[in-house]
């Protein structure tokens, strides 16, 4: 029995100490600055919805059906962006980034915790679909930048 909450205790810590790690190292990621903000452009231009959400998670956004309409409209937009990201614009079409990689399974932990969250009625949902826009918005900006010097990419040998 001993050696069966030794097993399973190792297995929570580790399970524990990766999603710390992936959070870190997803802040820092969050943190690299772009040289131009192209996130608002490429939301416009796809029609995204991720900084209506973020604006309307600062105001009443409580009720159970703006939640789920929120967090299918965050879906929708990292559906949109992360077809541009693997196809739009790149050299090594049909792949991303171990940054993206990363970001993308942040994001897909977020929609789960912040289901979960609300269906406990935990407030830490807000915070994780807040915290989706900042990945949706870091997107839109690597497809812009992308977009912005693919030609000089392309023609470089």
């Amino acid at each position: 029995m001993s050696a069966t909450f030794v097993s399973v205790f190792i297995l929570v810590s580790s399970l524990v100490l990766l999603f710390l790690w992936v959070k870190s190292v997803t802040r820092s990621i969050l943190g690299t600055p772009f040289q131009q903000d192209y996130s608002r452009e490429v939301a416009e231009a796809n029609r995204l919805e991720f900084f209506n959400i973020r604006q309307a998670l600062g105001g009443e956004l409580d009720q159970s059906g703006d939640f789920r309409d929120a967090l299918s409209a965050l879906e929708r937009d990292y559906e949109a962006l992360s077809y541009l990201l693997r196809n739009a614009a790149t050299l090594h079409v049909g792949r991303y980034t171990r940054a993206e990689r990363l970001l993308i399974l942040d994001f897909h932990l977020l929609g789960v915790w912040a289901r979960f969250s609300r269906l406990l009625g935990f407030p830490a949902w807000r915070s994780s679909l807040l915290r989706m826009t900042t990945i949706l918005e870091y997107f839109g900006n690597v497809v812009g930048q992308r977009l912005e010097t693919f030609p000089t990419q392309a023609l470089s040998p």
